[in-house]
């Protein structure tokens, strides 16, 4: 299963958060000697118990289409323990 776990920067609680609750929206297509370079965004934010917000912002791209060649992943609010995405 693929996911991330983040730590709260304020209370140090462990959140984790599955890839099924980002909603991944394709946001730029490149052609490219081998076709389409597409890459795709989620995000997901959310409030921790303490009251601290929380945002991550998972991308990744394909090229060729259907092969993922790189991913990146933003967090604010909280630090990566894991990151499994």
């Amino acid at each position: 299963m693929s996911y991330i776990k983040v730590q709260c920067d304020e209370c140090e609680k462990e959140h984790q958060i599955n890839q099924k609750e980002f909603d991944f929206e394709q946001v730029d297509s490149d052609e490219r000697q081998m076709g389409a370079e597409i890459t795709y965004e989620g995000d997901l934010e959310f409030t921790c118990d303490c009251g601290q917000h929380i945002t991550v912002i998972h991308r990744f791209w394909e090229y060729p289409e259907n092969f993922e060649n790189y991913k990146e992943t933003e967090v604010s609010g909280a630090s990566v323990v894991e990151n499994k995405l």
